[in-house]
């Protein structure tokens, strides 16, 4: 049964796009039971409302929920509700929101990331008769018994405990070995070969089309492309011709600009869009991009 979703820092202190699974660790409600670079698995604990959560998975995740009731709306809109027992993928390089109430009780989960050793051994180890597959979406299905017993588990067990990289691997690999036991149609299987056919590089200049108006910094449109900072910026003026902060500057003007044209919203509202958490300064920057404030453009257009 596959339904859909999205996700968002209850905590904030700023409104940015959380950048999984590395944002976790300073994630209010999140704790880690035991990581390994960017495998890993970590418990989630939220009582008070999250609503509009954004975030950016930079890992394929699988998240088991254990309590609670929290809804996701991806990038086309499609919404999935998550509830005790679902088992939910969500792809690399996946923009999401969620929106959780406190309503009905806290929210209790725990997230799985999957480096790319671990998928190409779970692969190697199993056969479906599939080499290839679809785009991966996000998949939701139900759990079991067992598989509720597996996960409830773990922050028992493992919680506070210094695991080392060869125990993170094993514990992925076994949740992955008992969720293709359950898995009859096949959706894991599906959405890990795909996930195993997109190791390279990403193109930097599809990357930051598709989020250079998400609030990220230069490290985390590096972390993105699957670059070091310093690679990521060489490879950046050599496909823009210019340094990411300054091309990311301009990106976001040029929106700007277009919103101002549109006159629908504020211009304190847009210069947030923009990344400016100082009215003054977003009126500054866009005069001196544009020879004019905003309210001058509007008033011309008017």
């Amino acid at each position: 049964m596959i339904r859909g979703h999205r996700i968002k820092n209850c905590a904030a202190a700023e409104d940015r796009i959380l950048l999984i699974p590395e944002g976790l660790h300073d994630f209010a409600g999140a704790e880690v039971i035991m990581t390994s670079g960017r495998a890993g698995i970590f418990h989630k604990l939220l009582y008070q409302d999250a609503f509009g959560t954004e975030f950016l998975s930079n890992a394929p995740c699988l998240a088991y929920v254990l309590r609670g009731r929290e809804t996701f709306v991806d990038a086309d809109g499609e919404e999935t509700t998550v509830v005790p027992g679902d088992t939910l993928l969500v792809p690399r390089h996946h923009h999401m929101v969620s929106e959780f109430s406190s309503e009905t009780g806290p929210l209790e989960a725990v997230l799985f990331f999957f480096s790319d050793a671990v998928i190409a051994e779970f692969l190697a180890a199993t056969s479906h008769g599939v080499t290839t597959a679809p785009r991966s979406r996000t998949a939701l299905f139900a759990g079991s018994p067992s598989l509720h017993e597996y996960v409830s588990a773990l922050h028992r067990v493992y919680g506070g405990l210094q695991a080392s990289p060869a125990l993170v691997k094993s514990k992925l690999l076994e949740l992955l070995l008992l969720l293709d036991l359950h898995d009859h149609q096949g959706q894991l299987w599906r959405f890990l070969v795909h996930e195993n056919s997109q190791r390279a590089r990403r193109n930097i200049k599809q990357v930051m089309r598709a989020h250079a108006l998400a609030d990220l910094s230069v490290a985390d449109y590096a972390t993105l492309s699957g670059r070091s900072v310093s690679t990521f910026q060489r490879d950046f003026k050599r496909a823009f011709g210019e340094a990411p902060s300054v091309w990311l500057r301009r990106a976001r003007l040029d929106h700007a600009r277009v919103r101002v044209i549109d006159g629908k919203d504020t211009i304190a509202d847009i210069a947030l869009a923009a990344g400016y958490s100082d009215t003054s300064h977003f009126i500054k920057a866009y005069k001196a991009h544009f020879d004019q404030t905003p309210k001058q453009h509007r008033l011309q257009l008017a």
